[in-house]
């Protein structure tokens, strides 16, 4: 008789040690199958996080005197003024984008400009001669604008300023209104130098979202008084100053490379760094990834856990099972029955029960693996929360909810007067789900804990001779 069919007539015999068996190996399946999914599902939003939120570096050219292409000027009131001969051109902005990963770019010059406009009074009071000004932005096309991705600024009415530039303006809708403006009408922008340009309304948009930045402020800063238009409108006011954007913000699919991504590209020699800084910027993703990061951390732990404790649960099981068998064991020693036979027979034994225990264990697991993933989520960001909100002698933050877009608010008062914004990405719920790759994974791992469990188990009765068996037995 084949030890396989020995273990199928012991498992259908012993009913009671079977039915026991197989609620310990349920339960254990269960523990570590909810882990693998939630661990999975744990990483795919992780992912899905990285590409929803991606990174972004700027590139601006270098102030300082590293840069062969910096000039300084001062006039005889003894004002000066910073420029450089080389500015971020469409050309650089091509090579930069030939970089494999960078997936969009948004190059912006501003200059404060007076205009022939009645502007929106702020609420921090300016000298006579600023009154009329505003700043003007001069962008590679509005819609990929930071101010308007991030829905700061909403384009209601009209069309944005293209791409490629030209003399178009989107201005806010107030502004058009305090002024009796409407598409299709011109403005005349003008600098302290006396360049000019005029500049036509092809679109109107509303402030969405007040971030506080922008509430107390004066008036050439308020955001209801930005006029935005192409690089070419800039270049007219600003003839003597080299063509090109004072800073390219450029976008990455993916914030975990977006080091490496920086660093290939500086290996691009067409492209003269001396005249250039680069910032990298992936706070937004590293604020909302921190509590996964940390999550998936925790489940890999506990994970462990699981498969630890099973294993020394199982081992105690069978280690007291075996010492009851010993008088089989000796039998079947003594009849010519080989050890390697008699574990094959144990293992055969715990991995026919494991085989249903781990198949069933699919439906227990998708009970409540959600529930508790999302709780123990939920609890870790949280966590993070109480830990980034901190009140100090430092400085206050303050927390508040962006009702419109469930995202939350902090703003920093840095105690010198300062202020910044942060916002951090919701962390959207677990889809936890269980697919035939965690349950591939679960018969890898609960095979090889019976293995080692039952060798365990065995080994003490099997360095006994049958001799010595049947010694203890008497």
């Amino acid at each position: 008789m084949g030890f396989i069919k020995r273990a199928f007539l012991y498992v259908t015999k012993k009913r009671g040690k079977s039915a026991l068996l197989f609620i310990i190996l349920l339960v254990m399946a269960t523990f570590v199958l909810t882990g693998l999914s939630i661990e999975k599902a744990t990483r795919v939003t992780q992912d899905n996080l990285r590409y929803a939120l991606g990174g972004e570096f700027e590139m601006a050219p270098d102030y300082s005197e590293n840069n062969p292409y910096y000039r300084m000027e001062t006039d005889e009131e003894g004002n000066f003024t910073i420029d450089t001969k080389m500015p971020v051109t469409q050309e650089i902005i091509d090579q930069v984008m030939g970089t494999a990963g960078i997936k969009s770019y948004d190059g912006m010059s501003q200059c404060l400009v007076a205009t022939n406009l009645d502007v929106i009074p702020g609420t921090v009071p300016v000298k006579d001669k600023y009154r009329d000004r505003v700043y003007g932005r001069f962008v590679t096309g509005t819609e990929n604008s930071k101010l308007f991705r991030d829905e700061t600024l909403k384009l209601v009415e009209g069309s944005h300023v293209p791409a490629d530039g030209g003399h178009g303006a989107v201005i806010s809708k107030a502004l058009a209104e305090k002024n009796g403006l409407k598409i299709g009408d011109s403005i005349t922008l003008t600098v302290d130098g006396g360049e000019k340009t005029e500049i036509k309304i092809i679109g109107l948009f509303e402030v969405v979202k007040q971030e506080q930045a922008y509430t107390n402020v004066n008036s050439f800063d308020k955001l209801e008084n930005q006029i935005f238009s192409g690089i070419e409108a800039y270049q007219e006011l600003m003839s003597d100053s080299a063509a090109g954007y004072q800073s390219v913000v450029f976008g990455v699919n993916d914030p975990a490379q977006l080091d490496g991504i920086v660093a290939g590209l500086k290996q691009n020699d067409a492209i003269d760094w001396r005249a250039f800084k680069v910032e990298t910027n992936n706070k937004t993703y590293q604020a909302a990834a921190a509590p996964l990061e940390k999550f998936q951390t925790l489940i890999t732990t506990v994970l462990i856990l699981i498969v630890a404790v099973s294993a020394v649960v199982l081992s105690l099981i069978l280690t007291m099972w075996a010492k009851n068998r010993i008088h089989e064991t000796g039998v079947l020693l003594s009849i010519g029955i080989k050890k390697t036979a008699i574990i094959g027979q144990y293992l055969a034994e715990v991995l026919l029960i494991a085989v249903f225990a781990f198949g069933l264990s699919f439906f227990s697991s998708n009970l409540i693996a959600g529930q508790i993933g999302n709780s123990l989520l939920q609890a870790q960001v949280q966590s993070e929360e109480e830990q980034t909100v901190p009140q100090d002698d430092n400085g206050l933050q303050i927390k508040m909810k962006d009702d419109a877009n469930q995202n939350d608010i902090v703003v920093n008062d840095n105690g010198d007067g300062g202020e910044s914004i942060q916002k951090n990405a919701s962390v959207e719920p677990l889809d936890v789900s269980i697919g035939l790759d965690n349950m591939a994974e679960l018969y890898l791992i609960g095979f090889a804990i019976i293995i080692l469990s039952v060798g365990i188990s065995s080994a003490s009765v099997m360095r006994l001779k049958p001799r010595e068996i049947l010694s203890k037995m008497s």
